[in-house]
């Protein structure tokens, strides 16, 4: 059913998600849908009564500032019954197509006092001197678009809010009033100040800091993949496929309706030169500063691109190393731990591990550090269990989870094998596969898609099983843009728990094989 849901979806025959809170609707008629904005983002001329005298004062404040109160919602739905009944899943696939935004996701509001941002409602003017003397400013990036540029905006501001989770600067002349403009949104991000705004037919990008403290390369240009990953999925259904290019504004001062200057990136970065004549519209005639311009955007690129000449690293393998470790550790452990509780609770493992027989036990191979989480789990739950020790225990205490098909625990399963012991011993190989590549910290493309793929229908199945949701995770994953530090830290942490388990490993070996009989003499 969701594939066929998901089929429709694609060809714009209905709206389909195949996320927490939406998988079990399904909007059918996607005109009814679009009525309820329309209901929502009407002018004066066409509310109802209800918010016209009774709710005027809060009616005009979201006419204002695009901040839209729940009995607002009720008001201005309340002659359409359907609207109302289905309120919580159409305000859900408005958030999820970013049409709105929940004040609550970003703390603008107590919680309970269910608010939504809406940005297309919002006509506070945005002041385009906002960066005074006491900014370190970037370069503008911008997108100039061939049309839809203020539609795209709205999204933006939305997507930045919700998926990137950037939080909205308060404005410090008003207490409690956000950034949040017309044709601009200001954010707070890694102890910078981000705004995103649009001016004609362009989205514009600018990232500050107060002096003396100077703009950090490194963020500026992670600050600028993610708004240029954003515009590209905002507009991937688009049919024109060169709806925008990329480029710069020669005069530092974003939104500013009578900057008409605008520079290609392409044509920039051929330019080898510190300094060149700019050739944009400008009817005075002036340099640009090449490296400076394109360093707050484009320098980590340049020095990834000649460490990857001079040592040969495949960066985009690494990424894709990092984001398999990252759904291994956080996904499918979750998913490990949840298989062991539904039969065994925290509270009752250690007695049911020293109910084993001495032969059962020894079978578990428990290391020093292993037997000390055993002993806490009682208090502390599975939290802080591995794969490695998860694994253990579910192959030699649970006796309800179904094994796997060819009876015995260790063994690779086949295609079409899909219980939750083969499950589990999926699970144990990928793990095993991306330790054995820990060196190179590095994964192929083909390696990837094959093991997301196969990591996505284990997770569906065991969905099934637990009642808990791990597929909404894994594709954030999949979806998330990594900075190099967090890369870097996943890696070293792949690499260090290797070393360390193989460490451990040999310990035990040595202490079993060392170990006196019993009733042997020293």
């Amino acid at each position: 059913m969701s594939r066929f849901l998901k089929c429709f979806h694609d060809n714009g025959l209905l709206l389909y998600f195949e996320v927490e809170k939406l998988r079990e609707h399904a909007v059918l008629d996607i005109q009814w849908f679009a009525k309820a904005f329309s209901k929502i983002i009407a002018d004066k001329n066409h509310i109802n009564k209800d918010c016209k005298t009774r709710l005027i004062k809060e009616w005009k404040s979201f006419n204002k500032t695009g901040e839209l109160r729940d009995k607002v919602v009720d008001a201005l739905w309340e002659d359409e019954p359907l609207y109302l009944k289905h309120k919580s899943e159409i305000m859900s696939y408005m958030e999820k197509l970013q049409m709105l935004v929940p004040l609550e996701s970003f703390g603008a509001v107590s919680k309970g006092d269910m608010s939504w941002y809406v940005p297309c409602m919002n006509k506070k003017q945005f002041k385009a001197n906002f960066c005074e003397d006491m900014w370190e400013c970037s370069s503008i990036l911008c997108y100039r678009f061939t049309s839809f540029a203020i539609f795209v905006f709205y999204r933006l501001v939305a997507y930045c809010i919700s998926f990137l989770r950037w939080n909205v600067t308060t404005d410090g002349d008003h207490e409690g009033t956000l950034c949040l403009y017309q044709t601009a949104a200001v954010f707070d991000h890694n102890e910078h100040t981000v705004v995103v705004g649009t001016c004609s037919d362009e989205i514009q990008l600018q990232v500050l800091r107060i002096r003396p403290l100077a703009v950090d390369i490194e963020v500026s240009n992670e600050i600028g993949e993610s708004v240029e990953h954003a515009i590209e999925k905002l507009t991937e259904t688009f049919i024109d496929t060169n709806i925008f290019h990329k480029g710069f504004k020669c005069q530092n001062i974003i939104c500013c309706g009578n900057d008409l200057s605008f520079t290609l990136e392409s044509e920039l970065s051929k330019i080898k030169a510190e300094e060149t004549q700019c050739k944009c519209q400008l009817q005075k005639k002036h340099l640009i500063n090449v490296q400076k311009t394109l360093g707050f955007w484009e320098k980590r690129k340049m020095s990834v691109s000649s460490t990857l000449m001079a040592s040969g690293q495949d960066l985009e393998g690494q990424t894709r190393f990092a984001k398999l470790g990252m759904a291994t550790n956080d996904v499918l452990n979750k998913a490990y731990r949840d298989i062991l509780e539904s039969e065994v609770l925290p509270c009752d493992i250690e007695n049911n591990v020293n109910s084993l027989s001495n032969k059962k036990r020894m079978n578990l191979k428990l290391n020093p550090d292993q037997e000390d989480l055993l002993k806490k789990a009682k208090n502390s739950g599975y939290k802080d269990f591995d794969i490695s020790l998860t694994y253990k225990f579910i192959r030699n205490i649970c006796s309800t989870i179904p094994k796997p098909t060819k009876g015995k625990w260790g063994e690779e399963p086949a295609a079409g094998e899909v219980t939750v012991g083969d499950d589990v011993e999926r699970i144990r190989s990928i793990r095993n596969r991306l330790t054995a590549h820990v060196n190179s910290a590095s994964t192929p493309q083909t390696e990837f898609d094959d093991t997301w793929s196969t990591m996505s229908d284990i997770c569906q199945r065991l969905e099934t099983f637990t009642g808990k949701k791990y597929l909404d995770n894994l594709n954030d994953i999949k979806t998330l843009i990594l900075r190099k530090e967090d890369e870097d830290a996943v890696i070293k942490n792949t690499k260090m728990q290797e070393i360390w388990e193989r460490i451990k490993s040999n310990v035990l070996e040595f202490e079993t094989m060392f170990k006196p009989n019993e009733g042997a003499t020293n």
